[in-house]
């Protein structure tokens, strides 16, 4: 396996571990199909998936980039800061997907560095309460709240 095939699989397998549908389910082949106007058959979606192909087509990179909602560079970033900067990118993607995620950030928009501070603590402060009454949904993204605590350096 070449480590561009890899690379494109790998990225593409990502978009579908992060980046949920609104009802917080995976993406399924056939909603790539129907969401892409069958510019990218369910068929061709698994086999970048799986590394089956190596060299999708513009169009198809253009295409998987609108429906997941990246941009095309998503899929040419390289390198360690190149996999982190593909991350951060899957991780908006699947917030965007998210209604609630989407309200959140459109209401929070244009506060003060301290409000959103404020915002920060108050969302932590009510995971940490609805964690130990046992109902902590798992985030879209998959961290737990103690590792998004230690990614953001609290």
């Amino acid at each position: 396996m070449t480590r561009a095939r890899d690379t494109v699989s790998e990225k593409i397998d990502h978009l579908f571990r992060t980046v949920r549908r609104a009802d917080g389910r995976e993406f399924t082949y056939d909603d790539v199909e129907r969401g892409t106007e069958g510019r990218v058959s369910r068929s061709y979606v698994w086999k970048l998936r799986h590394g089956r192909n190596r060299n999708p087509s513009l169009d198809v990179i253009e295409s998987m980039s609108e429906f997941f909602r990246v941009p095309p560079e998503y899929f040419f970033e390289k390198g360690d800061s190149g996999q982190g900067r593909a991350a951060e990118l899957a991780a908006a993607a699947a917030l965007l997907q998210d209604p609630s995620a989407r309200l959140v950030s459109e209401k929070i928009r244009g506060l003060s560095p301290t409000s959103m501070e404020a915002v920060q603590g108050l969302i932590d402060n009510l995971h940490a309460i609805e964690e130990s009454r046992g109902r902590a949904a798992p985030h879209r993204n998959g961290h737990t709240p103690e590792a998004e605590g230690q990614a953001r350096g609290s």
